[in-house]
């Protein structure tokens, strides 16, 4: 007769941009798991992608402007909490990086409208409080689309901004050139960030500069703000709702992971996240398909029972790129079965 699993693991990876989902790493590790480990897959995200996704409600789609002008569909999900309505926006779904800029000047002109006109329309869906998962746009217009369209607006619904790190709204500059902005050219964001912030102490009586979070998703939570939106965790705001913290408490291993490992990551994002939740007693593995030195140290100094896994650096840019489902599994065969 063979015994019941008795290992319990929480897995709670981030996807690996562009190699691997979500879903896909959680069957890998599943997989090589096998039955001797019971596995709990929690939804996890930093209010970039996967962030509206982790809540349950009735999903629709509304018609946005995309950071370029184009007219897409994006999802809005609209949860019961208590007698009122919420409504949960995605920036990623909507002004993301999915589409990457062609030239710097294009990156630029990446306009944060579109968000704008998805508040508008998920505030017409009869709901008192909006919630949007800041993090992963391919905007650095410091959010001032979006408040031109909300503002003209005038609809009264409060506002909640869920965000991927705790930079202040100069600080959004820093992230302009994963964005397509060349570094030349990072002038010319760190000047506009300066005009829009003073236009919103002027229009709204708000200083931005020197607010934790303002500066996610190009400085687009700056302007929420500046529209009085509360700053919030994003991954604290999944972590809630997910119940991770108590999911992570009762398992014996955890496994995180995200597709780069640098002092980002320590900003409230996924991994850092996690691991903040995990006890020395427990194992706990980030899997990473690239990491930065001085990243991995100050995460191990953090939490030292941490363990931390390069792909790159272990199986080589080819094959970590090429086969990554492949390199997490030797990974997690050897630190879970080994």
């Amino acid at each position: 007769m063979t015994s019941p699993p008795t290992t319990r693991v929480v897995v709670a990876t981030d996807k690996f941009r562009s190699t691997a989902t979500t879903g896909e790493l959680w069957s890998t590790i599943r997989d090589v798991l096998g039955p001797r480990f019971v596995c709990d897959e929690v939804p996890v995200s930093d209010g970039g992608e996967g962030f509206r996704a982790a809540f349950a409600g009735e999903t629709s789609t509304i018609r946005v402007r995309g950071p370029w002008g184009e007219v897409h569909e994006a999802p809005v999900t609209r949860l019961r909490v208590g007698t009122g309505g919420v409504a949960v926006l995605e920036v990623a779904e909507i002004i993301g990086r999915g589409a990457h800029a062609a030239s710097s000047r294009e990156a630029l002109a990446a306009s944060s409208a579109g968000l704008g006109d998805a508040l508008v329309a998920a505030a017409a869906l009869d709901v008192e409080r909006i919630v949007v998962g800041c993090g992963g746009s391919a905007t650095s217009d410091g959010g001032e689309g979006c408040y031109e369209v909300w503002r003209a607006a005038r609809i009264d619904v409060a506002l909640t901004a869920a965000t991927d790190i705790t930079a202040t709204f100069f600080g959004a500059a820093r992230y302009a050139a994963q964005k397509g902005v060349d570094p030349a050219d990072l002038v010319l964001v760190q000047r506009r960030l300066r005009e829009v912030a003073t236009r919103f102490a002027r229009e709204r009586g708000r200083d931005v500069t020197t607010v934790p979070r303002t500066g996610a998703a190009g400085g687009l939570a700056g302007a929420l703000y500046a529209l009085g939106a509360d700053l919030v965790s994003g991954f604290d705001e999944v972590a809630r709702v997910s119940r991770l913290g108590e999911r992570v408490s009762s398992a014996e291993v955890i496994i995180t992971g995200e597709g780069r490992l640098d002092m980002g990551s320590l900003e409230g994002k996924v991994v850092a996240g996690v691991c903040a939740l995990t006890r020395p007693e427990q194992r706990v593995l980030v899997v990473c398909g690239t990491t930065q030195v001085g990243a991995v140290r100050e995460l191990c100094r953090r939490y030292p029972w941490v363990r931390v896994e390069d792909l790159v650096a272990r199986f080589g840019e080819r094959r970590a790129h090429e086969q990554t489902l492949s390199c997490v599994a030797d990974v997690v065969s050897d630190f879970a079965l080994g």
